[in-house]
């Protein structure tokens, strides 16, 4: 409607002038959600428990695999400033049979909405037990996803951008500067980046904490999390364009835009350039936003998972693992060091709660619309409430599990890594390094492709990230 009133007043598409200079730090704020999701489950459980078995030979994989994941992040992000639509519609139009990879992903998204953050849902709520001893676990649980209730009700970006800014803040501070306590001397940091894979478990972890001989099966699923899994990476074109940067202007909030692929063909030289400001605003956003503070964080805590548990032998999962790290700290730095670490280890878990809340429940939601356009009686319900349904699916359908079940927070974060990130995210990096290298600079006139099209050092560092988990694979197998 939009573009079609704009089309009438004879001035195409509008588009608003892209920040320059400083003014685009103003605009830094999808980056920092993703920032809050990615430094989750991964960089505070999986990654610095591989560390403290593996030590500082384990240091290099995860962080090539956070800033291997930046160019596929950038991609997305792309993909959405450029066409105002979502990265799930791009994904439907891949070739092969009908939309296969939107069926796959909507079923792989029904099932980790369930399991994903299972575990954080006991550990969130101890946490805060331990920090304040007010109400017991189960309540305190029982209060914080009310809160993540309350923030997703409304299904308003800017209010969930502004608790991840605080969230995110806290956790970073506290990460660096307790990181920063136990910085190693740099002769042993050296040693992290020499590229060795570990050919073996040692005997204590697999006696005193039942790690796999086989060191790849522990590894993957860390990998797989760092920095986000598949599906995860590909919220943040919802967030994109929800802050409005480029063509999200005419993105509704939630499933649709005013645009169509075609009118993409009538913009003017002028109007794709302004296109191209705003990619690199982007650009901006998930480099330092998403991509630098989730190398600085995750940094931080594997450090402190080397230097301190692995000399010591101790790699526990879970609740353990934190309130290990926090009691050594108060032996060396004193009290202030707990509670740091206490405070930024619940910033960690509440950021990435709260954006796989809304995440899972635009992803499902949408890929339903995608792969079911003639259910009726879905349609029939507002979006809002399309939307509320699935986070609402989310939050019972953890918490059933958690306390029923009695999960494990490691075992449910392993079985979802495994499933999104380990095996579906070269599939994906494939896919996105399509849409934006090939269909998305066919949807604009032969006079502007040139200034949407990526450099290829984009496209093939997308691929490369695919490539990167496929020889991890293929490491687990021969071994």
């Amino acid at each position: 409607m939009a573009a079609a009133q704009a089309n009438e007043r004879g001035g195409g598409v509008e588009v608003a002038d892209p920040p320059k200079g400083l003014a685009i730090l103003s605009m830094i704020g999808p980056g920092v959600v993703w920032a809050g999701l990615a430094i989750g489950g991964g960089e505070l459980v999986l990654i610095p428990r591989v560390g403290s078995v593996y030590g500082m030979m384990f240091l290099w994989m995860s962080l090539l695999a956070i800033a291997l994941k930046y160019f596929m992040l950038n991609e997305v992000g792309r993909w959405s400033v450029a066409t105002g639509t979502s990265i799930f519609d791009g994904l439907a139009l891949i070739p092969g049979p009908r939309k296969w990879l939107s069926w796959t992903l909507l079923f792989v998204s029904i099932y980790l909405g369930a399991v994903h953050i299972g575990g954080l849902v006991s550990m969130v709520g101890i946490i805060f037990h331990t920090m304040v001893q007010v109400f017991t676990p189960f309540v305190w649980s029982i209060i914080i996803m009310v809160s993540f209730v309350a923030i997703s009700w409304t299904h308003k970006y800017s209010l969930l951008e502004r608790v991840l800014i605080v969230f995110v803040g806290l956790l970073t501070v506290s990460a660096v500067i307790i990181g920063i306590a136990f910085f190693p001397p740099l002769k042993d940091l050296a040693e992290g980046f020499m590229f060795q894979i570990p050919s073996a478990t040692p005997d204590w972890a697999v006696t005193n904490y039942k790690i796999s001989k086989s060191p790849m099966v522990e590894i993957l699923p860390a990998m797989a999390f760092a920095g986000c899994g598949a599906v995860n990476s590909l919220w943040y074109s919802d967030w994109a364009l929800s802050k409005g940067l480029g063509l999200g202007k005419y993105f509704d909030g939630l499933e649709n835009t005013a645009l169509g692929y075609q009118d993409l063909k009538n913009l003017d030289r002028p109007t794709a350039s302004k296109i191209k400001g705003w990619i690199r605003v982007m650009f901006n956003d998930a480099l330092w936003g998403a991509n630098f503070l989730t190398l600085i964080v995750t940094f931080s805590y594997l450090v402190l998972a080397i230097v301190i548990l692995h000399p010591l032998k101790e790699a526990p999962g879970g609740l353990k693992f934190i309130t290990t790290l926090s009691q050594t700290f108060t032996k060396t730095l004193g009290p202030w060091a707990h509670w740091l670490y206490l405070a930024g280890a619940f910033g960690v878990i509440y950021s990435t709660m709260a954006t796989i809340y809304d995440g899972y429940a635009r992803t499902i939601n949408k890929l339903i619309l995608i792969c079911a356009p003639n259910w009726e009686a879905y349609r029939k319900l507002s979006p809002l409430w399309r939307y509320r349904m699935w986070f609402l699916y989310g939050t019972c359908a953890n918490f059933f599990l958690v306390y029923i079940f009695n999960a494990v927070p490691v075992d449910f974060l392993q079985a979802a890594a495994w499933v999104e990130g380990t095996f579906l995210f070269p599939v994906v990096a494939f896919a996105v390094a399509y849409l934006t290298a090939r269909k998305l600079p066919s949807f604009y006139s032969e006079s502007t492709r040139d200034l949407i099209k990526p450099n290829p050092v984009f496209t093939i560092g997308t691929i490369v990230g695919g490539i990167f988990y496929i020889v991890l694979i293929v490491i687990l197998i021969a071994r």
